[in-house]
C-alpha cells in the first residue's frame, strides 16, 4: 500500500487500512445503504459521490453498467483514489462540493456521506445537489446527531473538523426547505444474534424497539423533487458481523498496540532522562558561560573607564599641542619680523660701510693727487704746508 505511506490520516477521511473494523464498516454500511437504494430505481444509473474520501465506497456505487464519478476538494486525495479504484466505469476529479463542474440535470443519484457538517456554506451543498440532479433523482446525504455526538464527545470538546452540526428537526427542515420529498433514516450500532445458512436463499431481518431519533448515532436522508423510490429499514451485518470474534482480535490487536507503545514509552523515558542529564549538563555550561560573562561584562566596563580616561588625556594633550602650535606661529612671525628687521639693518649698515669705503678711497686719492703735486712738493722742501703722514 505505498499510496498510504504519505496518506494524512485524521480519522475524517476513512482509509480502510487505517482504521479499525468497526469505524470502516459504520462509513462503509452507507454506501451499501446507496446501492441497495438504488436497486429500486430504474435504468443505468449516473451516480456522484461528492466528498468522496480515499474512494472505498465507489465500487458499492458502479455495479453492472451504472456509472460513478467521485469528487473530493484535496486534488492528492482524489490522484490516490483515482491511483487505487479508478476503472472503466469509476473516475474521480477535484472539485468542491459548494461548486460542482457538472451540468443541470447530470446525475440520478448523489451521495455526500459525512460531508455537511464540514462545510461553512453548507446550504450551498444541498442547492449544488438539487441542480445537478435529474428531477427524477435522489439525494443520499447523512451526518452525525450533534446532541448525542457532543455528548460522546465529552471532555474532549467540540470537533475541530466540523463547522456547523445538526440535531433532528434542523436536518429535516434544511432539507425540506430545498426537497418536497424527504426520509430521513437513524443510523445506530446494534448487537444482534445472527441465524445464517452458508448460503441463504432469503434474508430477514426483525428490528424491534423504540424508533427514537433524538437518541440516533447517525441520521442519513433520502431527498428528491419526486417521490422516493424506497421507505423501508435495513439492517446491515458486515462480513465482519460476529461481535465477539471481532472484539477479541481488536483486544489482541490493542494489546500489541499496548506492548509498542509501552516499550516506546520506556525508549521515550530513556531519551528524557539522557535530554534532563545533557540539559543539565548545558545549564551548568551556560551557568559557568553567564559567570565568564559577566566578568567579562565588568572588565569592559573598566576597560570603558580606562579608554575614557584616556580620551580625556589625549584631549587634553591635543590641547597643549594646539596652544603649542600656535605659540610656534606667533614665535616664527616674531622671529621673521625680527629677522625682516635685521637683514634690513644689515643692509643699511653695509650700504653705509661700503659708502665709508668708497669715500675713504676718494680721499686716498685726493691726498695721493695731492702728495704728487708740485706744489706740495715744494711747500714741503721749504717746509710750509702740512704734512703727510707716512712719508713724503
Amino acid at each position: 500500500m505505498s499510496e498510504l505511506k504519505n496518506a494524512e490520516f485524521t480519522g475524517e477521511r476513512v482509509i480502510p487500512e487505517l482504521v479499525d473494523v468497526d469505524l470502516l464498516n459504520e462509513h462503509l454500511s452507507r454506501y451499501c445503504f446507496a446501492r441497495l437504494f438504488s436497486a429500486h430505481m430504474d435504468g443505468q444509473l449516473r451516480t456522484l459521490d461528492a466528498g468522496c474520501g480515499s474512494g472505498y465506497g465507489m465500487a458499492e456505487l458502479a455495479v453492472g453498467d451504472d456509472r460513478a464519478i467521485g469528487t473530493d476538494v484535496s486534488v492528492e486525495t482524489v490522484m490516490r483514489a483515482q491511483a487505487r479504484y479508478g476503472s472503466s466505469n469509476i473516475q474521480f476529479l477535484p472539485a468542491a462540493c459548494e461548486a460542482l463542474p457538472f451540468a443541470d440535470a447530470s446525475f440520478d443519484l448523489m451521495t455526500a456521506f459525512e460531508v455537511i457538517e464540514h462545510l461553512d456554506r453548507w446550504g450551498e451543498l444541498l442547492s449544488e445537489a438539487n441542480r445537478v440532479l435529474k428531477p427524477s433523482g435522489v439525494l443520499l446525504v447523512s451526518t452525525p446527531n450533534r446532541d448525542y455526538y457532543a455528548e460522546s464527545r465529552g471532555a474532549a470538546g467540540p470537533n475541530p473538523f466540523h463547522r456547523h452540526e445538526f440535531d433532528y428537526e434542523e436536518f429535516r427542515r434544511a432539507l425540506s426547505a430545498i426537497f418536497p420529498h424527504v426520509e430521513i433514516w437513524t443510523q445506530n450500532h446494534a448487537e444482534a444474534i445472527v441465524f445464517d445458512l452458508e448460503v441463504p436463499s432469503d434474508n430477514l431481518a426483525e428490528i424491534i424497539g423504540p424508533r427514537d431519533p433524538a437518541s440516533a448515532n447517525f441520521y442519513l436522508a433520502a431527498c428528491s423533487q419526486s417521490p422516493l423510490p424506497m421507505d423501508g429499514s435495513l439492517a446491515w451485518v458486515p462480513s465482519s458481523g460476529n461481535v465477539l470474534r471481532e472484539r477479541e482480535r481488536h483486544i489482541a490487536k490493542l494489546d500489541e498496540f499496548l506492548q509498542k507503545n509501552l516499550a516506546a514509552h520506556s525508549e521515550l523515558q530513556r531519551n528524557h532522562e539522557a535530554l534532563n542529564a545533557e540539559l543539565e549538563r548545558q545549564n551548568h555550561w551556560a551557568a559557568d558561560l553567564t559567570h565568564e560573562l559577566d566578568e567579562r561584562k565588568t572588565r569592559i566596563v573598566d576597560l570603558q573607564k580606562e579608554v575614557d580616561s584616556r580620551l580625556e588625556w589625549v584631549k587634553d594633550l591635543e590641547g597643549q599641542i594646539e596652544r603649542g602650535r600656535v605659540e610656534n606661529e606667533r614665535l616664527r612671525a616674531e622671529a621673521s619680523a625680527e629677522r625682516e628687521q635685521l637683514e634690513g639693518t644689515i643692509a643699511e649698515r653695509t650700504a653705509w660701510a661700503k659708502q665709508l669705503e668708497a669715500e675713504l678711497a676718494a680721499r686716498r686719492d685726493d691726498l695721493q693727487r695731492i702728495g704728487s703735486s708740485k706744489w706740495f712738493r715744494a711747500g714741503a722742501k721749504l717746509g710750509v704746508g702740512p704734512r703727510l703722514r707716512g712719508g713724503e
